[in-house]
């Protein structure tokens, strides 16, 4: 039926439409509904995965410490943290390892969410690593600052005050390192220059802080008293009770931690590390008395050997040094044994040898990148070889008093079984006797019924050769073959 131009529609497909017009809608409600729930709960749970890394930064900063906080800084970037939390309670350390971390620390993609967290103190090396991040909070009785520099013997066993003439190109030098570090993170680069030099003094807003003559160190409080218009805190954010609640106040209260645990190469590291100096001075010690008891490889030379093994270890492991200094010095201990068992007084491949040895030792204690030449220069040479020669010199002093209370020989092995003497028989140059074992050039020999230590000028002698008495000096016994096995 035609109603003007009107159509005439059958009145159950005029149903079946209105139908299908409404499940279309109720679908198009439905998932905009989804979306929109979707959206509401993937938003608290985004705020619940906000994540603040934490790297404990404590006790002594060295540079095993420094591939710790590099492992630690690559963590947080891979696991996407929204900030960066260093956890300091440190004396201080070295200034190397201490400027090396700072660059690491510059590797964080967001410098805004970097934070330092004063738990007890940061001494020195530790204030600057403060300066290095965007925020720092303190602990409640905390203090940070007295950061001038000093010369610290080996092991960091005591400190002494730099020369006059040097301490004025070191404190400039770190005067504008700080400096540089404090600005670009928006710190008062006048606090830290109190902190280093003791003639800097503190004026701010007019009022002395610091008179001039001493280091600054502050307490959590002086730290976020605020000066200026508008007022602005001295150095730190504020105090807070814990780590935990530091956490919370960066990240809400949905933020979750997660903090940098060492493994147990690094606890090694760290541990051989700071026994560096000790097992340096224990080899030479060792060393020394193998050769004033004998000078053929006994239980003196091989606990030396495991003490420098163990020294290059440390080095390695806490990546201050590859296996190129361990090599030179194996090499070099290689050809001081090759002369002593194949080529005996040659001199030429012991002095090699030395040399190769001693630049091996001095090599593991230099921090070397991988695209720099192998020779590095005799100004980085100069810290290692100050290390190297205080522990000598005490290592030496040691061999020499326990030598007057060692026995004259040591174990020996010779036909008649093993046998002990307690001092130097009565003998005399001129006597003669045998070979009781090679003589490499020490050994063992009989003269008439007494069994002596003896050792030759360098000449290889087989056992069971004549043997004449050329001089005897304390302990030590010279000998040469006799005109019969010459």
């Amino acid at each position: 039926m035609l109603f003007g131009t009107g159509i005439d529609v059958p009145e159950s497909l005029a149903e079946g439409g209105k139908e299908r017009m409404r499940g279309s809608t109720r679908a198009g409600l439905s998932w905009k509904l989804l979306w929109m729930l979707a959206f509401l709960a993937q938003a608290p749970a985004g705020q619940a995965e906000k994540l603040v890394y934490v790297i404990p930064v404590h006790g002594e900063i060295e540079p095993a410490l420094v591939y710790f906080v590099r492992r630690g800084v690559k963590e947080a970037v891979a696991h996407g943290a929204a900030a960066l939390l260093l956890d300091l309670d440190t004396p201080g350390g070295r200034a190397d390892a201490m400027e090396e971390m700072i660059h690491i620390i510059d590797h964080f993609p967001n410098q805004n969410a970097t934070y330092s967290f004063v738990d007890s103190k940061a001494f020195s090396a530790g204030a600057f690593l403060a300066a290095a991040t965007r925020h720092i909070y303190m602990a409640p009785g905390s203090v940070i600052g007295a950061a001038t520099p000093v010369l610290a013997s080996p092991g960091g066993t005591s400190v002494q005050n730099l020369p006059e003439s040097y301490e004025k190109k070191i404190l400039s030098a770190y005067q504008a390192l700080v400096r540089a570090t404090a600005e670009r993170h928006g710190h008062n680069p006048a606090v830290f220059d109190a902190m280093v030099d003791r003639e800097s003094g503190l004026v701010i807003d007019g009022a002395v802080l610091l008179p001039k003559g001493k280091v600054l160190t502050l307490t959590d409080t002086e730290a976020a008293r605020r000066y200026g218009n508008p007022p602005q805190p001295l150095l730190s954010d504020g105090t807070v009770a814990d780590l935990r609640s530091l956490v919370r106040q960066i990240g809400g209260e949905g933020a979750r931690s997660e903090e940098l645990r060492p493994t147990g190469f690094e606890k090694i590291a760290r541990a051989l590390m700071a026994a560096g100096p000790l097992l340096l001075g224990l080899g030479l010690l060792l060393g020394y008395l193998e050769l004033k008891t004998g000078g053929s490889f006994g239980l003196f030379g091989g606990a030396a050997l495991i003490c420098f093994l163990l020294y290059f270890f440390g080095h390695y492991l806490a990546g201050l040094s590859g296996w190129e200094p361990l090599f030179l010095f194996l090499c070099g201990v290689g050809l001081v044994a090759f002369e002593v068992f194949f080529v005996p007084g040659l001199l030429l491949p012991t002095l090699v040898g030395l040399i190769l040895a001693l630049f091996g030792l001095l090599y593991a204690m230099v921090d070397r990148y991988p695209k720099e030449a192998l020779w590095i220069g005799v100004g980085r040479l100069a810290q290692p070889l100050l290390s190297f020669a205080l522990s000598a010199l005490a290592a030496f002093a040691a061999g020499a008093v326990a030598a007057r209370f060692l026995p004259a020989r040591r174990l020996s092995l010779g036909p008649e079984g093993i046998s002990v003497q307690k001092r130097v028989p009565p003998v005399k140059p001129g006597e003669e006797g045998v070979a009781l074992t090679v003589l490499r050039p020490s050994g063992t020999a009989r003269f008439g019924e007494k069994l002596v230590d003896v050792v030759t000028s360098g000449a290889f002698v087989p056992a069971g050769s004549r043997l004449r008495i050329v001089s005897v000096e304390g302990v030590r016994v010279v000998v040469e073959a006799s005109d019969e096995e010459a």
